[in-house]
């Protein structure tokens, strides 16, 4: 990654917290954070570090995506719950019409969506009642107006090593 790479991914972060949160605070208990794409050994590492943290994480994922850019290419959420971590890969942000909030939806087969609370992520079951289609390009093309101001301001985002916290 070039440092060029480092600040989209940094802005990217920051502007998806806020389109998750809202006007609310991150609190403990759950870290949204963006690094390179893993595989599934190294998500399998990253689900035994997020259990020891016992912090809910999203992780979003970034590399060279279909177009030939940097930027992100998918979405991991980890749920340290009762003594082993759930992993959900490829996952979208969902925004309604009224583009209050974002969810993160799971693959279709999966039921439910996920709702960021300050302190953790909340499963709601069912998924949107809009489209879902819309839904996630709504959510993308507010990321993309949101990158194109050149926000970058860390505010309401956590940036940390997870091998530090494990």
């Amino acid at each position: 990654m070039t440092q060029d790479d480092d600040a989209i991914l940094q802005a990217h972060t920051v502007a998806a917290t806020q389109l998750l949160l809202g006007k609310h605070k991150m609190r403990h208990g759950v870290v949204v954070t963006g690094g390179k794409e893993l595989d599934f050994e190294a998500r399998t590492e990253m689900a035994h570090a997020v259990l020891r943290s016992n912090l809910d994480m999203v992780a979003l994922e970034f590399g060279t995506t279909a177009d030939g850019q940097f930027g992100r290419t998918g979405i991991t959420i980890y749920l340290p719950r009762d003594g082993f971590c759930r992993v959900y890969a490829n996952c979208n942000l969902w925004l309604s019409k009224a583009g209050n909030r974002a969810v993160i939806l799971p693959q279709p087969k999966l039921r439910g969506h996920f709702r960021l609370s300050p302190r953790e992520l909340i499963h709601i079951d069912g998924k949107p009642t809009d489209d879902t289609a819309d839904g996630i390009q709504r959510a993308d093309a507010w990321l993309k107006r949101r990158m194109g101001t050149k926000f970058a301001e860390p505010v309401n985002a956590n940036f940390i090593n997870l091998r530090e916290v494990a």
